[in-house]
């Protein structure tokens, strides 16, 4: 990145830009504070803050702005974090060919996930496709719908699967599979006896253990209380996948997920599923995400094929 004199700062400025200081501030600006990003980088906050002002003063301009609800980025910083973003893209392209030129025996695929895909896509996609292409490394980043969005709007991630996206217009959906939610309890309760399928007022009086509403699934749940007008015991509300399955399997209640979740406890018994006589339960899907314009690596678009044809949240396997 070039950039000229700027005689009013009382400093001459350089004509380029560290890239250990640029990748810290664009860090900090993507973690939206120097904390998170000092641990992402195994440093004190403290050498963060030294480092961005080295920036700063090497550019000659203001970069970033403290709130009290952390760090973001100065006009003079959104400029520069266009630069970082547009190099990375480029760089990438780049090396996607070099990858294709080496016959994919190398490269590196950034993936967001929703909770509840890890177990199908490592299971029965990433195992096969990895032993295909064992030069290849896999960045697995896992969070609710809000999270997979985001990290393909930043340019953080490939592709993403998430679970009741919502329309979204910097977002592109590749392939869609219908995954209704369902009743999970274990076998051994009363509740596994209830009539299918279990109506919105059988569904009130169980206690459940719910994904809070940042997630695909505890959103289309939190939706679905206001429209039938009722609240459901929530028992425990948590962001973990592994909290929802122990509520179920230490018989306290049940929970609303979609199968593919627990494919392992329902064919070993330890979970059954009973279908929920709700239309909004049973149209929700599970979705294979992409930023539009974004030129992918070529064995991106192999995995993303690959999974579609494995995974069983995909409608396969």
């Amino acid at each position: 990145m070039q950039v000229g004199d700027s005689s009013h700062f009382g400093t001459t400025v350089t004509s380029s830009i560290d890239t250990k200081l640029s990748q810290t501030f664009l860090l900090t600006c993507q973690s939206g504070s120097m904390r998170a990003a000092a641990e992402a980088l195994g440093i004190e906050p403290s050498s963060v803050s030294r480092q961005i002002a080295q920036l700063e003063a090497q550019v000659a301009i203001k970069l970033v702005e403290r709130g009290r609800r952390g760090v973001r980025a100065t006009e003079a910083g959104r400029l520069l974090l266009q630069y970082l973003h547009s190099q990375k893209i480029e760089l990438e392209t780049v090396m996607s060919e070099f990858d294709a030129l080496r016959g994919l025996r190398r490269g590196q695929v950034d993936i967001a996930l929703g909770d509840g895909f890890i177990s199908d896509f490592i299971g029965n996609a990433l195992a096969e496709f990895s032993a295909t292409y064992p030069g290849v490394t896999y960045r697995l980043q896992s969070g609710s719908t809000a999270f997979v969005e985001h990290q393909l709007c930043e340019d953080l991630a490939h592709f993403g699967l998430a679970y009741n996206a919502r329309p979204n217009q910097g977002l592109q959906a590749k392939a869609r599979a219908g995954q209704p939610l369902d009743l999970l309890v274990a076998p051994e309760t009363d509740w596994a006896t209830l009539p299918e399928p279990i109506s919105v007022q059988a569904l009130g009086q169980i206690p459940l253990a719910l994904l809070l509403p940042g997630f695909g699934i505890g959103a289309l749940v939190r939706d679905a209380e206001t429209h039938h007008s009722i609240r459901f015991q929530a028992t425990v509300e948590s962001n973990s996948i592994a909290v929802l399955r122990n509520f179920v399997r230490a018989r306290m209640g049940g929970t609303i997920l979609p199968a593919f979740v627990v494919t392992s406890e329902l064919a070993d018994g330890s979970i059954m599923r009973k279908t929920i006589d709700l239309l909004e339960f049973g149209a929700a899907d599970a979705t294979l995400l992409v930023r539009p314009g974004r030129r992918l690596p070529e064995i991106a678009l192999k995995l993303m094929d690959h999974l579609c044809r494995r995974m069983k949240a995909m409608g396969r396997g």
